[in-house]
């Protein structure tokens, strides 16, 4: 068994028990503590016991079921079946905000006669924050409601801060003082950072939320009538587009690429998610954050991306950007996004 042994009650020597989880100074989450182990007390009943977890003496925790764990029987020699498992899910109220050691301590009683403690050591209590983070004030332990699939897969807000890598590759990209038309600029994220380098911009939007955000920030842009099929622009207006993570959410994925084109003279910065590191992910379980954006209708490739842009224009280059803060099981960095540079 673990060489981990939590401290057990001397004076009640025929009980055993240990404490998997949490190890001893482990840090675990306020609002998500997982207590399992076994305990075993000869000639007493298992469906009778009923086990408690304390942090710092406040009950959290309980069980009176007990499961069948083969490696414990096998250890103990008992017989095949014997109840010694337990597995508690608990919560404590939320910490002051910085994460601090507790005394966990776990009591076992049966036929609710008097407690005996059967272990007891320091974990370190991490507070969640779930206010704080994304979906927290859906997903959170107390939520009685039943969510459903328009529950999780939504839309964030709209930017109106441009991200650091994807905005140095624009400005590494356009052309010296272009005009550039935004398209699907959302809430201008990128505008005032290309305007201030020297470029004409002007973004184009159909969300009528977004558009109310880029008149309150007083930047340019027309409205975008998507039933028309058409963008606001006259044939080659602008020198240069871009487009970000825009073409995932389209309809006609062709007809829109084909409009950006006419609307320019020169090349379009594309950027979409890159769905080429989901088999890479698979390993640790995981999908990219972007796949519970409920509108994407696209979903793209390095090869597949091309092939649309070629579409509409002759030259086009694909790479990477935006390191995942996951690796590969074989060390291996992975990119989040594919930027395209499509020239006319």
């Amino acid at each position: 068994m673990s060489d981990q042994n939590p401290k057990l009650n001397p004076n009640l020597s025929p009980v055993q028990a240990n404490l998997d989880s949490p190890r001893p100074g482990q840090s675990i989450y306020d609002e998500a503590i997982l207590v399992s182990g076994w305990v075993h007390a000869p000639g007493r009943d298992p469906a009778s016991c009923h086990i408690r977890a304390y942090a710092n003496g406040v009950c959290f925790a309980e069980t009176r079921i007990l499961s069948s764990r083969a490696d414990v029987c096998a250890s103990l020699e008992l017989p095949p079946g014997t109840r010694t498992g337990f597995r508690m899910l608990g919560k404590i109220p939320p910490t002051a905000g910085e994460a601090g050691e507790f005394t966990l301590r776990l009591e076992a009683s049966w036929n609710d006669q008097n407690s005996t403690t059967i272990a007891e050591q320091v974990v370190r209590i991490v507070p969640a924050l779930l206010p704080q983070r994304p979906f927290g004030e859906v997903l959170f332990p107390q939520n009685e409601r039943l969510l459903h699939r328009e529950n999780i897969y939504g839309s964030g807000p709209p930017i109106e801060q441009p991200g650091v890598e994807v905005a140095n590759l624009l400005m590494e990209y356009l052309p010296s003082g272009s005009s550039v038309v935004d398209v699907g600029c959302g809430a201008g994220a990128y505008g005032p950072g290309l305007a201030a380098a020297g470029h004409q911009w002007i973004g184009l939007e159909a969300n009528e939320y977004c558009c109310e955000i880029l008149e309150r920030r007083q930047l340019p842009f027309r409205r975008v009538d998507l039933e028309s099929g058409q963008l606001p622009c006259a044939d080659g207006e602008f020198d240069c587009a871009i487009c970000i993570e825009v073409l995932e959410h389209t309809k006609d994925p062709v007809a829109f690429v084909a409009e950006i084109a006419r609307s320019v003279r020169q090349r379009v910065l594309f950027s979409v998610p890159n769905l080429e590191l989901i088999p890479y992910l698979h390993d640790w379980g995981v999908v990219p954050w972007h796949l519970l954006e409920a509108d994407h209708k696209n979903f793209f490739t390095r090869a597949s991306l091309h092939a649309l842009l070629a579409q509409s224009f002759s030259r086009i280059e694909i790479f990477p950007y935006g390191e995942h803060p996951l690796r590969t099981r074989d060390d291996v960095q992975l990119f989040v996004h594919l930027f395209a540079v499509a020239a006319k």
